[in-house]
């Protein structure tokens, strides 16, 4: 048996983001705008959800043939890398960069924050995957702790170039005289 993201938990995903969408609109309050980035943001932790989890493999003669063992595999000793480190370091940053910069759009951070939301992301993604992996017995990932330290430097690059691209924009918006409306006042007013 395989689970994978399609599907049920597919479907889960889609009832939990319009259950929160409710409940941030009728609840709380927010804007249509909000609403918009929230909504990709979530998308993108569901893809993040989906490439680092899925799929999980409950066949005995799967596991048998691909799975790697829990413990051997698993890397706790940071900076130790392995030959192919190199391009799944990177893959790492890449993963997480969009969290840094799409987080300001739905929530109010800093540099302390996002820096300890940024090691928090990561070792939450290793966490699942090693309990994952305990539970069926093997995995098709490696638990790695330098994933934690990659995913957290995608993170504080992608807080970066969110507060560049603020800059930016608010610089064009003065040079301009651009006249904001609803979308460009809601990203001007992000602090």
């Amino acid at each position: 048996m395989l689970i994978d993201f399609d599907g049920y938990i597919l479907v889960g995903a889609v009832l939990l983001w319009g259950f929160l969408v409710l409940l941030f609109k009728f609840k709380f309050k927010k804007s249509f705008t909000y609403l918009f980035f929230f909504s990709i943001f979530y998308v993108y932790l569901c893809k993040v959800l989906d490439y680092t989890q899925f799929p999980i493999i409950l066949n005995e003669d799967m596991k048998r043939d691909i799975g790697r063992n829990v413990w051997r595999d698993a890397n706790f000793i940071p900076f130790y890398l392995h030959a192919f480190a190199l391009k799944t370091s990177f893959l790492n940053i890449l993963l997480t960069i969009p969290f840094g910069f799409g987080l300001p759009f739905i929530a109010k951070v800093n540099w302390k924050k996002i820096s300890i939301l940024g090691v928090l992301l990561g070792v939450l993604i290793e966490m699942l995957q090693l309990t994952i992996a305990l539970i069926v017995g093997f995995t098709l990932r490696y638990v790695d702790i330098n994933d934690v330290i990659f995913n957290f430097c995608g993170v504080i690059i992608g807080y970066g170039i969110f507060k560049v691209f603020m800059i930016v924009f608010r610089f064009l918006v003065h040079k301009m005289s651009i006249k904001l409306n609803t979308f460009l006042k809601y990203i001007y007013e992000i602090k």
